[in-house]
């Protein structure tokens, strides 16, 4: 019985067709799980055994399988797939992949890359999360694609020193800038942050639905699933370049929005309340 066969099994009621779905297809998530680890530079061969994966790699490729397993599980629960638009196999490939790849980015990070990787990766997160650059700029700065940004910045580096947080230039303590005051919002721009977000929303709903699913889940917000270029191009059957255009269409749609929008007053009256008043114009001539 093909997958698809099984597919529609399980749309017509008959659970015990996704259990069987998820037999047929172990030697597709492994084969998927496999190519990652490649990637990531985790698919290491025993030595007197060049055939045999080592206990470490065993280990997480087991672990990409879990993840591969609750992928496909997910998206056939989801009936989201149609089988008009693609076979099964090509319609999870990209979604079991970009969910090992997540899961080898937050699990191993910056240990599976070579000393010049990790060199563009702390480069990349310094701009990132301490001089509040977006992923655009830094990829224009460094010269590599955006995607490759986004995927640096969201590496887990939380073996870090604190001399990676300091912006190149920066004479004083490195330690003060780990103190609550530097790192911390206060209450006024927690709301302020707060309110923007949700104005933001306001905005975001406005977009065409497709529009709004393509830049939610690029971005991984308003309540969007995290997912790449690929996964978001085979459900909307788009090409990955058509994707980031989309993309950067429905975000020239919000700045074309912004303007006059409830958000902008928002934040000129913000702006305006934090500015120091002047003195009284009789003060001034009072004090010469």
């Amino acid at each position: 019985m093909t997958n698809e066969q099984l597919v529609r099994q399980y749309y017509d009621g008959d659970d015990a067709a996704l259990e069987k779905l998820y037999h047929k297809n172990i030697g597709l998530i492994r084969g998927i799980a496999k190519e990652a680890a490649a990637e990531f530079n985790c698919l290491i061969m025993e030595q007197h055994h060049p055939n045999q994966c080592s206990a470490y790699t065993k280990t997480i490729l087991d672990d990409l399988c879990g993840e591969g397993a609750v992928e496909l599980l997910t998206r056939i629960q989801s009936r989201e797939y149609d089988e008009s638009r693609a076979v099964l196999t090509t319609y999870l490939y990209p979604h079991l992949k970009g969910r090992m790849t997540r899961w080898l980015e937050q699990n191993l990070g910056c240990m599976a890359l070579s000393k010049d990787e990790m060199a563009a990766v702390r480069q990349a997160q310094r701009l990132y999360h301490v001089a509040w650059k977006d992923t655009g700029e830094i990829a224009e700065e460094l010269g590599i694609p955006e995607a490759c940004v986004s995927r640096y910045v969201r590496y887990n580096t939380h073996f870090l020193g604190v001399h990676d947080l300091v912006p190149e230039g920066y004479d004083g303590d490195p330690y003060e800038r780990l103190m609550p005051g530097m790192l911390s919002v206060s209450a006024e721009q927690a709301v302020y942050r707060k309110v923007c977000i949700e104005l933001l929303r306001e905005l975001f709903d406005t977009l065409p639905k497709k529009d709004r699913d393509i830049l939610g889940k690029t971005c991984g917000v308003f309540g969007y699933p995290e997912a790449t270029l690929k996964e978001i191009g085979m459900y909307h059957m788009m090409k990955e370049s058509a994707v980031e255009k989309a993309k950067s269409r429905a975000v020239e749609k919000l700045r074309e929005s912004y303007p006059g929008s409830i958000l902008q007053v928002w934040r000129t009256v913000h702006r305006m309340m934090r500015r120091p008043i002047p003195p009284p114009e009789d003060a001034v001539a009072r004090e010469r």
